[in-house]
């Protein structure tokens, strides 16, 4: 129990006051949130780049612009790359065998 002082002319009187008991209520929430129905969020179509690394956001952007092409360019990027890891493997072939001969002497 809380004393409060009440000022009556020229007399002090202390009172008890009973503490609050109810801080809060829900009473008409869901109503009043039911009213305009609850609704999904919307997805967003593309995530947003804010909060990014801004470099990150650029090069990405960069990149993207690199990679668009025709089939024709599509065609031999693909030509190249083959050819390239056909070196590579002819490469691996040949230090593995050096490293075999090397184990053997």
């Amino acid at each position: 129990f809380w004393l409060k002082l009440l000022d009556t002319s020229s007399s002090c009187r202390l009172l008890r006051v009973m503490a609050k008991s109810k801080n809060h209520t829900g009473h008409n929430q869901i109503y009043k949130n039911h009213r305009n129905g609850i609704k999904k969020t919307r997805r967003p179509r593309k995530m947003s780049m804010s909060g990014m690394n801004c470099r990150f956001v650029r090069n990405q952007a960069f990149a993207k612009r690199g990679m668009k092409c025709t089939e024709e360019e599509k065609q031999e990027r693909l030509a190249a790359q083959k050819e390239a890891q056909k070196r590579i493997e002819e490469k691996k072939k040949v230090e593995r065998e050096e490293r075999l001969k090397e184990l053997k002497k």
